[in-house]
């Protein structure tokens, strides 16, 4: 008897579970439906894209070929309802699908402009393939750009529009860049490096409105500066998953759909994994919200093996478990790497906050701490390490420029090594004994 496998999604979560059901079923029937005509590409990489690194084609990571050799059915459309209890799920061309177990990966989506003239031709967001395509012809166009967003999704498109020669205005609303994650010193470090650039660095400023001239952007008038001119305006300001389809569906969800340990729904039949799930995090002891392209892509994986467990009537076998977070990213040609449990200076009743980085890897957590905890930090110039000190273990690490302390961070933070008798030097920001510590500690 054939099962049927429906995965809404071709993203890194929809195919890593299509691929590992394929291997546990050789004779399922897997249907996968995506909106974008396009194979499984890198998200991440539209940023390099952007900059002129790679073409659209090289961020591909699988080819047409690879669905047929696989035997699955990919659809390019869009489900407009699905029926969780009676298994169907109905297309744009009305045509329903039944399905035996069901897999929601859509992803998230960019929130969109929430000043006046927000809806005006030439106000972009950054979060797909098509975006950077449609950024990019317009950039050709353009003169002068204004970018709005506090993260590195707004980093990078106002890096990209300034390497294609529009001159870029980069509007922060705080009083430095990025405060959830960076202190301030490594937000200095890197505002430096902006303005380095030749990127026009605004702090303390917003949009009040848009201007349009025949429907089309002509400038944005500032809450408490001049107006600028401009014929783009990036918007990157966050982004939300996209639960329209669960949303009148008799399933558990918050921020996300909330999934068990196993992938696994409210509803046994309906798996969700990658930045549409809410997903058992250890390193905080909570259901979180988690984009980061690895993640997804081992969330897929152990979907696509309990539902094979449970389209053989069988209870999911497989528990998913979160790694350490470990995050990289090149900025304005400053590596950035944020390892485990990080925050800037956050205030108390701040609550958690995501954190894009979406060069490399997609996404940092930064939290407050309910224990207490300390900072080693060292500078040379441009290059910084900043520690995060928990009793005698090392719970997080933000790192600029100079990346050889990473793998060995990471190291101590996996494997919660004890380095008390380090303390001392630590907090005195000498950090090279890390390194011997790291390659004489047990890997377990």
């Amino acid at each position: 008897m054939t099962t049927y496998y429906l995965i809404i999604g071709n993203g890194a979560a929809g195919v890593s579970a299509a691929e590992v059901i394929r291997r546990r079923d050789p004779t399922g029937r897997i249907t996968i439906i995506t909106d974008e005509p396009y194979p499984m590409y890198s998200r991440p990489g539209i940023a390099y894209y952007l900059l002129g690194q790679v073409s659209d084609t090289q961020l591909y990571t699988r080819t047409p070929s690879f669905y047929r050799d696989h035997r699955f059915d990919l659809r390019t459309s869009r489900v407009t309802r699905l029926d969780i209890p009676r298994q169907t799920a109905t297309l744009t061309d009305g045509q329903q699908l039944g399905y035996d177990v069901a897999l929601l990966a859509t992803g998230s989506t960019a929130v969109p402009a929430t000043f006046p003239g927000g809806d005006l031709d030439g106000v972009v967001t950054f979060d797909t393939l098509d975006d950077a395509k449609n950024v990019l012809r317009r950039a050709r166009r353009a003169r002068q750009a204004v970018v709005v967003g506090g993260g590195i999704t707004a980093m990078e498109l106002a890096e990209g529009l300034h390497h294609q020669g529009v001159r870029t205005h980069f509007l922060q609303r705080k009083d430095r860049i990025w405060p959830r994650l960076f202190d301030e010193r490594e937000s200095a470090i890197v505002a430096a490096q902006i303005r380095h650039e030749g990127i026009h660095l605004h702090f303390q400023e917003e949009v009040a409105e848009v201007i349009g001239r025949r429907g089309k952007v002509a400038g944005v008038r500032l809450q408490n500066g001049p107006e600028l001119k401009c014929q783009l305006v990036g918007v990157a300001i966050g982004v939300r998953p996209n639960l329209a389809l669960v949303r009148d569906q008799p399933v558990e969800q918050d921020r996300g759909v909330l999934v068990n340990l196993y992938l696994q729904s409210s509803q046994p039949t309906l798996f969700a994994a990658g930045s549409v799930a809410q997903v058992y995090d250890r390193w905080t002891d909570s259901y979180q919200v988690d984009s980061l392209w690895p993640s997804a892509i081992n969330e897929g994986r152990a979907a696509g093996y309990n539902m094979v467990d449970v389209a053989r009537g069988l209870p999911p076998s497989y528990a998913y478990e979160k790694g350490t977070p470990f995050n990289a990213a090149l900025l304005f040609g400053l590596h950035l790497t944020v390892i485990g449990r990080v925050g800037g200076s956050l205030r108390d009743g701040e609550g958690e906050t995501l954190s894009y980085l979406s060069r490399g890897s997609s996404q940092v957590w930064t939290m407050p701490f309910e224990e207490q905890v300390r900072s080693a930090w060292d500078q040379k110039g441009p290059n910084s390490v900043r520690v995060v000190l928990n009793g005698g273990r090392i719970v997080g690490a933000l790192l600029l420029g100079n990346q050889a302390l990473a793998d060995p961070l990471r190291h101590l933070i996996e494997h919660e090594v004890d380095i008390s008798p380090l303390a001392g030097e630590l907090m005195a920001g000498r950090f090279d004994a890390l390194i011997e510590v790291a390659n004489t500690s047990p890997s377990s």
